[in-house]
C-alpha cells in the first residue's frame, strides 16, 4: 500500500498542463434516493447518454453498498483517469478518501438528498442538468478536510446534528419526503430532550471551553452567496468551525427563517471561527480514565461516526483533483 502511495503522491501544482481526462469510471450506488426513485438501468442509461461523448472509454456500473473496494481496484489499475462517484455526500466523501493525494480526477453525480458537495463544485443538484455540467467540466485542485486521519470534504458535526441523524435512521424512510419528514420528528424528539456538547477546543494554539448545542467543523469556511451552507471557496486552506450557543424552539425558527433568506451566517447566536488546526477534547465530570476516553457522537458528511477522544482536525490544500463547474474557473481567475 504505501508503495501505491509514493508512486501517484503528487505536489498541488502538478499536471496542470495535462490534456483534458479521457477514460471515466461511473459508479452508481443502487440504494441512493434518486436511484431507488428513477430505476438503476433507467439512470445508468441516461448516464451513458449524457456522458459517452465526454470521454474516450465510459464504464458505468451499479454498485451495491460499499465500493471502496471497487474503486480501489480502479485506482490502482491505471485504466482510468477519472472515478466519478454518484450516491449521497457520504458516498463521494469515501470515494474523495481514496483519490486524494493521487493524480485521479474525482466527479460527483447528485444522487442523493442534500447532494451539498456537489453543489459546491458548481453544479446543479438535479441530475439531467448536472450530468450536462460534468461534460463541460473543467479540473479544479480544492482542499480536503481530516477528522482523525479521515478525509471528509463538507463538514463534521456534534451534538443536535448527529443526534437528530441518529434518531431519524432509527425511525427509517423511504423516500427524500419521508427523510424530511422524519427530520422533522427527530427534531422535536431532541427538543424535548436537549443536550449540550461539553469540549475542549483548541485552535491553532488558542484554546476554548465549549458548552453548546451544536459544533460543527468545516472544509474551508461557509458561506457562499448562492447558499451560506456551502463554503465560499474550496481553497483557502483553512477549516471553519462554528458554535451554536443557545437551543429553543424559538431560536430554531429564527434559524429556519435566516435560513430561506440565505441570511444565516448573520445570525448572531452563532459563533463563527477558522483554523488550519483544530482539536475537540470531551470533557467529562468523571474521574474515570474509561469515562474520559468515551468517543463522540459525530456526522461526518451526513455519516453517523463515533470518533476517538481527543479529536483531531486538518486541512489538506489542494490535495484532491476534482471536476468542476466552468463557471468556478471564471470566478477563481
Amino acid at each position: 500500500m504505501a508503495s501505491r502511495k509514493s508512486s501517484t503522491r503528487r505536489s498541488p501544482k502538478a499536471n496542470r498542463g495535462a490534456p483534458r481526462p479521457s477514460r471515466a469510471l461511473v459508479l452508481v450506488n443502487r440504494k441512493s434516493g434518486t436511484v431507488r426513485s428513477r430505476g438503476a438501468e433507467a439512470v445508468k442509461a441516461l448516464v451513458e447518454e449524457r456522458l459517452g461523448k465526454a470521454f474516450s472509454r465510459l464504464d458505468v456500473e451499479l454498485i451495491e453498498g460499499d465500493a471502496t473496494r471497487r474503486i480501489e481496484r480502479a485506482r490502482d489499475s491505471g485504466e482510468y483517469d477519472v472515478i466519478i462517484a454518484g450516491g449521497g455526500d457520504g458516498t463521494i466523501s469515501s470515494a474523495a478518501g481514496l483519490l486524494s493525494g493521487t493524480s485521479i480526477i474525482l466527479g460527483a453525480l447528485p444522487l442523493g438528498t442534500m447532494n451539498l458537495f456537489v453543489q459546491a463544485l458548481g453544479f446543479s443538484s438535479r441530475l439531467d442538468e448536472a450530468l450536462d455540467q460534468l461534460s463541460a467540466a473543467h479540473i479544479e485542485e480544492i482542499d480536503v478536510g481530516t477528522v482523525n486521519g479521515r478525509v471528509f470534504l463538507h463538514q463534521v458535526s456534534f451534538g443536535l446534528q448527529p443526534r437528530m441523524a441518529r434518531i431519524r435512521e432509527r425511525i427509517g424512510y423511504s423516500s427524500r419526503l419521508t427523510k424530511m419528514l422524519t427530520g422533522f420528528r427527530a427534531l422535536l424528539i431532541v427538543a424535548a430532550n436537549p443536550k449540550s456538547v461539553r469540549v475542549d477546543v483548541d485552535a491553532d494554539g488558542k484554546a476554548q471551553r465549549v458548552k453548546a448545542p451544536l459544533l460543527i467543523v468545516s472544509n474551508n469556511p461557509l458561506g457562499a452567496q448562492s447558499n451560506v451552507s456551502l463554503p465560499r471557496t474550496l481553497s483557502s486552506g483553512q477549516l471553519g468551525y462554528y458554535i451554536l450557543s443557545e437551543f429553543s424552539l424559538r431560536m430554531l425558527f429564527r434559524l429556519a427563517r435566516d435560513y430561506l433568506a440565505n441570511r444565516i451566517d448573520a445570525n448572531e447566536a452563532i459563533e463563527k471561527h477558522t483554523a488550519m488546526a483544530l482539536t475537540i477534547r470531551k470533557r467529562s465530570r468523571s474521574h474515570s480514565p474509561r469515562r474520559r476516553k468515551r468517543k463522540l457522537l459525530s456526522s461526518i458528511d451526513g455519516e453517523i461516526v463515533h470518533l476517538d477522544n481527543p479529536v483531531s482536525f486538518a486541512i489538506s490544500p489542494a490535495s484532491l483533483r476534482v471536476m468542476s463547474h466552468a463557471s468556478r474557473a471564471k470566478a477563481s481567475s
